[in-house]
């Protein structure tokens, strides 16, 4: 059958329950005159089987319900029935109707019944696919996600909370037990959470919670730092049905932060550190005293209470040559050859050495760690181009100090190197200061050296009136000295005439070497009488068998320097003429 509506209904085939149907069926055919096979019932708007597009010798007889709405039709494969045959197939069309419209209810309560069942079947299936895509994602993403109910109790974690808890999660675990069963701790990881500053609790309280730090200390396992957002979850109508928490591990960020905050304060700490360096490199570079200057920038970029430096004496000793914050150096000094000190050790080792206690460290100096109030020090050699010690600083704190910061160790090498060239700087100017006012030969000062300390010396007696007296020696005869025993004895007699009159000076006293075999002395708070006792001592120290003239001019307040040393030198030929080996007076003005 090819029409819409529903199947068609012969005797002999019909569906469970429609014995009545078919009854009516049979009954037509007979009205008809025609075999039960010859008569259709037809539902809806179904073709019956003989029709053959828009042509059909079958007789229809309508069924309609009480509103006149079709229903279906008898089909009779026969020729037009009589219209008294009509007229009662009519009649049983009537009686018909209720019986088909009871049936198409029936056939549509079926289908009714049959499209729930197969919507419920897809509600079902659409639910549990839900479900397990819902289970994949929360199994799959990185963040980690735990539901509990409206106590606070857990319901739910996915696999990420699972594995970051290091357990699953219990439905049964008091929600104050939470913190230490599952190891929560709150920003920093040092102390345990409480449980209701957890961020499931604060939701439950109806917080938002955004951002909330939380350190997962899992037993056995590394902790994780975590960020927590949580909500409370509702009913439309409001009725609180528990809260979910969204955890992202932050911990390799933190670490992140950690490093770059490290790297950046190694960085300031850098910049700081070159800036002081650079701040101590144009202090000593600019200083009078370059020592000086090198000891006080290590107390500053050491912090220590007191720096020396300590420079060779000779070949088997150090000298402190300058200090700052200690007591006074001038006395300080190291023997270098026994090795007995820290200080020695570092000299000619040429390595750092640091001592955290000298009171028990068995290679301390007790004397020199009395001497200078040493608790803890350093010793940092000074090298010139990196292997030649030239010195040896001494960084001295009067408190302990356990351990030498790896900056400062660094800084002190550093900057001995740059101390370096200027201890050398300095070494070489204290040469050529004293090369342009001391005599090469014997070391005395020179004409340079003298016209300003007797210019010095005048104005001190002008101020305070002491007595002042001027000498000037002759060695007698030293040119047939040195003809008959060669320039270069002569050389050594004046040497060795320079320190026999230095040991008959007081340290006040100058001696210069004038000229050639002359000498001028300076004798403050002398007079002239007292000048000839100082003098004739001088003569009776000349070496070699020799002997000297002098002549001696005590100061008046009108006369230069140059006048009383004009009167000295006339009362040294006076004495030449008298036949030499003598002291001579000269007059006062």
């Amino acid at each position: 059958m090819g029409g819409t509506g529903v199947a068609a209904l012969r005797p002999g085939a019909a569906a469970p329950g429609d014995e009545e149907l078919a009854a009516a069926v049979r009954l037509a055919a007979a009205l008809a005159g025609l075999a039960p096979h010859e008569v259709e019932l037809l539902t809806g708007e179904a073709q019956c089987a003989l029709e053959s597009g828009a042509a059909c010798a079958c007789a229809r007889v309508p069924v309609v319900d009480a509103r006149g709405l079709p229903l279906g039709a008898l089909c009779l494969h026969g020729p037009c029935p009589e219209p008294v045959v009509l007229t009662r197939l009519e009649d049983l069309a009537r009686v018909l109707a209720p019986l088909l419209e009871r049936r198409c209810g029936a056939a549509r309560e079926a289908l009714d019944g049959e499209e729930r069942r197969t919507l419920a079947e897809l509600v079902s299936a659409e639910v549990e696919h839900r479900r397990e895509l819902t289970e994949a994602v929360l199994a799959s993403v990185d963040v980690g996600i735990l539901v509990a109910d409206p106590e606070g109790r857990l319901q739910m974690g996915n696999d990420t909370a699972t594995a970051w808890l290091g357990q699953p999660v219990r439905d049964d675990l008091d929600p104050r037990d939470q913190p230490a069963h599952y190891g929560l701790y709150g920003p920093g990881g040092r102390t345990l959470l409480s449980a209701q500053d957890s961020p499931l609790q604060r939701a439950l309280r109806g917080e938002e919670v955004t951002g909330a730090e939380v350190v997962l200390v899992p037993f056995g396992r590394p902790a994780l730092t975590t960020l927590c957002t949580a909500r409370a979850m509702r009913t439309a109508g409001g009725e609180l049905l528990g809260a979910v928490v969204a955890m992202h591990d932050v911990t390799a960020a933190r670490a992140r932060e950690a490093a770059l905050a490290r790297a950046h304060a190694q960085l300031a700490e850098h910049a700081e550190h070159v800036e002081a360096l650079a701040r101590a490199s144009r202090a000593v570079a600019t200083a009078d005293d370059p020592r000086t200057a090198v000891c006080a920038a290590v107390r500053e970029l050491t912090g220590a209470d007191a720096v020396f430096l300590l420079q060779p004496e000779g070949p088997a000793s150090l000298a402190a040559t300058a200090s700052v914050g200690g007591a006074a150096h001038r006395d300080l000094r190291v023997d270098v050859a026994s090795r007995t000190s820290l200080t020695a050790t570092a000299f000619l080792d040429g390595e750092q050495v640091f001592a955290p206690d000298l009171a028990t460290h068995p290679g301390a100096d007790t004397r020199l760690v009395r001497a200078v109030g040493a608790a803890s020090a350093v010793w940092q050699p000074v090298l010139l181009r990196g292997d030649e010690p030239i010195g040896v600083l001494s960084v001295v704190w009067h408190r302990p100090v356990a351990v030498l910061p790896p900056a400062v160790a660094a800084l002190l090498r550093t900057f001995a190197a740059e101390a370096a060239h200027a201890v050398e700087r300095a070494g070489l100017l204290a040469r050529l200061e004293r090369a342009a006012e001391h005599d090469a030969l014997t070391g005395l000062a020179n004409r340079r050296r003298w016209d300003g300390t007797a210019a010095l010396e005048i104005a001190r007696a002008r101020r305070t009136g002491a007595p002042l007296t001027f000498a000037l020696v002759d060695l007698d005869r030293f040119k047939r000295y040195n003809d008959a025993f060669g320039h270069l004895e002569g050389d050594a007699l004046l040497r060795e005439f320079a320190a026999a009159a230095s040991s008959c000076l007081r340290e006040a006293d100058t001696l210069a070497r004038w000229g050639g075999e002359e000498f001028a002395i300076a004798l403050p708070g002398c007079t002239a009488q007292e000048a000839v006792l100082v003098t004739d001592r001088i003569r009776a120290v000349v070496p070699r068998g020799q002997t000297a003239t002098v002549g001696v001019a005590q100061w008046s307040a009108a006369e230069s320097a140059a006048e009383v040393l004009a009167r000295a030198d006339e009362a040294l030929y006076r004495g030449k003429g008298g036949g030499r080996d003598a002291t001579v007076v000269a007059p006062r003005p």
